[in-house]
């Protein structure tokens, strides 16, 4: 039996990228999934294509608003009958200089990243104590949630919340039979920098900077989510697991050697 055989997953920002990949490996894992875009043109034609590989819905949902979650979560129940499993993947950040950084900017990453996740998390868990037969909820993190990163404070600052976010869930969650764990990706080919293809010298920077000398692709963290979706990581809960082919490794050791 395939490991998500008819369970009802519900995959946020998945119009496109690492969203539409997870959405894409929970189906031919047998699950049914529910997809939500905050961007109305991308939810039609993802929820088309992904109806090819199973059963799968949508909705146009802004994260960060409760109403929104809110009845995206009671849409999934009334078409489906339960919620086994959330993936919030939402989110974004925009560079900035830290001197430039605005009000409008902080708040807009913060908003995306972390209340989303916050808001789906809870609304979700609500649902899952509910039905009191557990479930799986998968927080897509950041390695930038894990270190530092020049222009990218705010979007490094949601994520390490993200990541803290996820462990205090797990604490209060486990006693439901709920898993909270947070996944951290590196450098994916699905963003306009590395899908730019007249930037090859930085894509080739990219590579090199990890272990395993290429980007990451969206099918690697939608087999590392499935995982943490699934029976086989029963006992997996309160961890962030990097997924980044060893970027966060060589940037260790790098900065052992120049010490």
């Amino acid at each position: 039996m395939k490991r998500l055989q008819d369970r009802v997953c519900i995959v946020t920002g998945a119009g496109r990228g690492i969203g539409k990949g997870i959405a894409e490996r929970f189906l031919a894992e047998g699950a049914r999934v529910w997809i939500c875009d905050a961007r109305a043109e991308s939810v039609p034609e993802a929820v088309a294509e992904l109806r090819e590989l199973g059963p799968a819905d949508g909705s146009v949902t802004d994260v960060a608003r409760r109403d929104q979650v809110e009845a995206m979560v009671a849409a999934v129940v009334a078409k489906w009958g339960r919620l086994d499993v959330l993936v919030n993947n939402a989110g974004g950040g925009t560079g900035a200089r830290f001197l430039d950084i605005t009000d409008d900017l902080w708040d807009e990453d913060l908003d995306n990243n972390l209340r989303g996740t916050f808001l789906c998390t809870q609304i979700a868990a609500r649902q899952m104590v509910a039905q009191g037969t557990g479930g799986s909820i998968i927080n897509i993190g950041s390695t930038n949630g894990l270190r530092g990163q020049a222009n990218l404070a705010p979007y490094g600052a949601a994520k390490a919340g993200v990541i803290n976010l996820s462990m205090s869930a797990a604490l209060e969650l486990g006693e439901y039979g709920i898993r909270v764990n947070a996944l951290c990706p590196g450098t994916i080919q699905s963003g306009p920098v590395t899908n730019n293809p007249g930037d090859e010298k930085r894509r080739q920077e990219l590579r090199d900077s990890t272990a395993l000398n290429r980007l990451g692709t969206p099918a690697d963290i939608a087999a590392a989510a499935a995982y943490l979706a699934s029976d086989d990581a029963s006992f997996v809960t309160g961890h962030a697991l990097v997924v980044d082919g060893g970027l966060t490794a060589r940037q260790l050791n790098l900065r052992a050697r120049s010490g």
